[in-house]
Parts: structure tokens; sequence; C-alpha cells
């Protein structure tokens, strides 16, 4: 749908970040995506160069949205931590992140980003590095952390980073996994009801591997 409203940089970011999605760098055509979203094939050279520079801007805007709606959780987790380094502070601060994530997560607007991250995870290019250095590997650090924290030191790093992944996966299943939880669960959307029974669905899961991380049976 043209977005003759939105700046041509803006309004050309929002429907490539779409068609990557969908057919990837190669199959994505500059022509329609220029169409659709209303402007001239030149902006895109004016605005980002080509289609690889396009294509790098999807993973900047999508890195720096998503940045955007978590950095406020991490700041606050590590502000918290510097306070006091404790296990018990760590699982708050855990609890924070995965707070954070589930509402990032399951937003309309990172609905759009899903098949672009996906792309980039099985098939990693120079946006790959985009994605990762910005939220991603931070959050990834964190978690991994404050993990560590949780066992008393008693969890390698290694296998804390291990857990990091599996831990978020639980959450992004939601998004790469859409269609099969909304079939299972007989959802049609994910509002705010829903978004609430994730996360607490989460955070159970989250303290029951917490508590035996803390108790050295998780080891």
């Amino acid at each position: 749908m043209p977005t003759p409203n939105l700046p041509s940089n803006q309004a050309l970011l929002r429907v490539a970040i779409d068609a990557f999605g969908r057919y990837g760098l190669e199959g994505a055509s500059t022509r329609n995506i220029a169409g659709a979203a209303g402007k001239p094939m030149s902006a895109i050279t004016y605005h980002f160069g080509g289609k690889d520079g396009l294509y790098l801007a999807c993973a900047q805007h999508i890195a720096d949205t998503i940045g955007a709606m978590v950095a406020p959780a991490l700041d606050q987790v590590a502000a918290l931590c510097r306070a006091d380094g404790s296990p018990a502070q760590a699982r708050a601060g855990l609890a924070m992140i995965f707070t954070g994530f589930v509402q990032t997560m399951v937003s309309e607007e990172t609905a759009q980003f899903s098949r672009f991250i996906m792309r980039e995870q099985m098939e990693p290019s120079a946006a790959f590095e985009i994605l990762y250095g910005g939220v991603m590997g931070s959050m990834l650090t964190h978690v991994t952390d404050l993990l560590i924290v949780v066992s008393g030191d008693r969890l390698s790093k290694a296998e804390a980073q291990v857990r990091t992944i599996a831990l978020m996966g639980q959450v992004m299943a939601f998004r790469v996994a859409h269609a099969a939880a909304m079939r299972t669960t007989g959802w049609t959307s994910i509002g705010p009801d829903q978004a609430a029974a994730i996360n607490q669905s989460i955070q159970r899961h989250l303290a029951a591997i917490l508590d035996a991380l803390e108790a050295g049976d998780g080891i």
C-alpha cells in the first residue's frame, strides 16, 4: 500500500522490510518497493545509494526500533545490578528483561520485522552484524551474566550462553511460529490479555529454572 504521507526514506523502509522479508535481497524488486511506497525509483538511490544500502538501512531501522523498546528495561537492570549484585537482584533483573522482551516480540510494531530477522538468522549477511550489534547482542550478554550470578558462579559462561538462547527461544516462538501458536491456542490475535498470558507462562518457566540454578540442582 502506498505511504505518501510518510517521508520518502521512512516509506521506503516500511515497504522494503516487508519485501526483503518475503523475497530476500536478491528476490525483492526495487521497482516494486518504490512503487508500493509511492516514491520514484531515484528515491532509493538518493536516500540509500541503491538496493544493498536499502537492505542494510532496513536492518539498522529494525535494530534501532527494537532497541528503543527494550533499552529502558536493560538500563533499569544495569542500574539494579550495579547497586546490588546478589542472586535476588539478578533474578529481578531477568524478570524485567523477559517482560520487556515479551512485550516487544508480540507487539504489532515488530510483527513486520519477523521475516527479515529470520532470513538473517538462517543466512546471515552484513545485516546480521547490524542486528546483533544492536540490542540483540546486549540482551544476550545481560541474560548470560545474570544467569551466572543466580547460579552463584557455578554455571560456566558457555553453559549460561546455551541456556540464554533456550530461554529467549521460548519468547521468540510466539513470533516465528506465530501460525502454530494461533492454531494451538485458538487465538485470532495477540492483544493485551494474550500478551499477559504469554508473559505469565514465561515468568513461571523462568522462575522454575532459576530456582534450580540457585539451589545447584540445575547445574
